[in-house]
């Protein structure tokens, strides 16, 4: 996925060095990069090393750009998670600490230090929820800083032993480096939004106005507080870009008539709709379901440690059987969502989206659900010698069932695959054809009249 978005990200990098290289040279003189580029053919130095590589060069240069520009984004992507960090997403859930007279809740903060000193890590702070939803989570982006918070309602739900478990459970994931995980996972959708906005930014003012705020988030002073209301537009401002929902380009398919405004913005607007294509291709069929997998193992190892630090699968099983009926999604929580014990209704929900579901083929398969199902959980935690069960048990998949949606599901995924793959190379084209044209303008502007001008 990331070479396609590289190709098609790496025109539009090099007309920017093209066009901020002539705005320089206003001010300060600087060597002609337009016509550096334009006669390299006959540079002799190029043309040894083009004949001794054939077509690694032209190759490289077309996709190292684009994957500079992604790297960058990861890491900037990364750095508004730490800038957030576990406080801004602790006020966006509403989150409080224990309150010293209520012993429930009092009796919540040993259980964890507790399970912490089992687990050997640091204890995490603890706090609360006040809701109807019954669900806890890790929060933190390692054990340093981690927090576990818990419902009001779990603790009333839930017995002592399942608390415990469920704790436990937390506990392992943090000791296990879990939040760590999450951290790049979420990084990692979370940058395609920040790239769809960047991009969406030569199109509209709505992907500006996200962009500024986010860049006003970026650059604040170091240890500057983050409030409620800044943990909120972090999350929702990247979920946005990465949804699709309510995006410029949108509104400039849908104004009705072309202007010479819409020419020039269209090579980032083809730019924006491939790298749109290649990441619903690549990701419902390649990266997402093997991320899936991934986390999945995570939650079931957490499960197993849970275990070996309670010595009492059963008191998991019943935790988790319980949750199944009364649990729920904590509003507010959707960059930790992957972070709580269960989805909604032990469901499972694709990582980054506040949308909620059972994955591409249902709760049962789960290729895209980051949860494993409950029942498959608790069957796991029986084989550890739980005798907990739940009350309905899930019916067995037939092998035929399995093969239809196998026919089915790969022939879309590489037809998906081959649109995405195609798009991008159309808008590599595009931006070839369109781009040279202005940058040829805006060279001649810039550098020739102006400069000329000046002298």
């Amino acid at each position: 996925m990331g070479i396609p978005m590289s190709v098609v990200i790496s025109p539009l990098v090099y007309g920017a060095l093209l066009v901020g290289n002539d705005l320089v040279n206003l001010l300060i003189p600087t060597p002609d990069l337009f016509y550096l580029l334009a006669h390299s053919d006959q540079n002799p130095a190029v043309q040894r090393i083009s004949n001794s590589t054939g077509v690694l060069i032209p190759v490289l240069a077309l996709v190292v750009p684009g994957m500079v520009v992604m790297a960058l984004a990861w890491v900037g992507t990364r750095a508004l998670f730490l800038r957030a960090g576990p406080e801004g997403i602790l006020r966006a859930l509403g989150a409080r600490e224990a309150r010293s007279g209520d012993l429930e809740e009092q009796q919540l903060t040993n259980v964890v230090a507790e399970m912490a000193i089992a687990a050997g890590v640091k204890p995490p702070r603890v706090m609360l929820l006040d809701g109807a939803a019954a669900n806890a989570a890790a929060i933190g982006s390692s054990h340093d800083d981690a927090t576990v918070v818990v419902s009001r309602r779990l603790l009333d739900e839930l017995d002592r032993d399942e608390t415990q478990a469920v704790v436990a459970h937390l506990i392992g994931a943090v000791g296990n480096g879990d939040l760590r995980v999450a951290l790049a996972l979420l990084s990692l959708f979370r940058t395609i939004g920040l790239i769809m906005t960047a991009l969406g930014a030569t199109l509209g003012p709505a992907s500006r106005r996200t962009l500024l705020r986010l860049l006003r988030l970026a650059f604040r002073k170091p240890g500057t507080a983050v409030s409620e209301e800044e943990a909120h537009q972090v999350d929702e401002l990247l979920s946005k870009s990465v949804e699709m929902e309510d995006t410029d380009v949108d509104r400039v398919s849908a104004k009705g008539k072309t202007t010479i405004l819409d020419v020039i913005k269209l090579p980032f607007l083809m730019a924006y709709t491939a790298i749109w294509m290649c990441r619903i291709a690549f990701m419902s069929f390649v990266v997402a379901p093997l991320l899936a997998l991934v986390w999945r193992s995570r939650r079931y190892l957490a499960d197993v440690t849970a275990v070996q630090l309670t010595r009492n699968p059963d008191g998991l099983a019943k935790g988790l059987a319980s949750l199944s009926a009364k649990g729920g999604i904590v509003p507010g929580g959707n960059w930790a969502a992957p972070l709580f014990i269960i989805g909604p209704q032990g469901s499972g929900r694709s990582f980054g989206s506040a949308r909620t579901g059972g994955g591409l083929m249902g709760d049962e398969f789960g290729v895209l659900a980051f949860d494993p199902p409950i029942s498959r959980r608790i069957a796991r935690l029986r084989q550890q010698g739980a005798t907990v069960d739940l009350a309905v048990a899930p019916s067995p998949t037939h092998p035929l069932t399995v093969g239809c949606i196998v026919l089915m599901v790969v022939p879309l995924g590489v037809v998906l695959i081959g649109c995405g793959l195609t798009l991008a190379g159309i808008a590599l084209a595009i931006d070839m054809l369109l781009l040279t044209p202005m940058l040829l303008v805006c060279y001649l502007i810039l550098r020739r009249w102006l400069g000329a001008g000046s002298m």
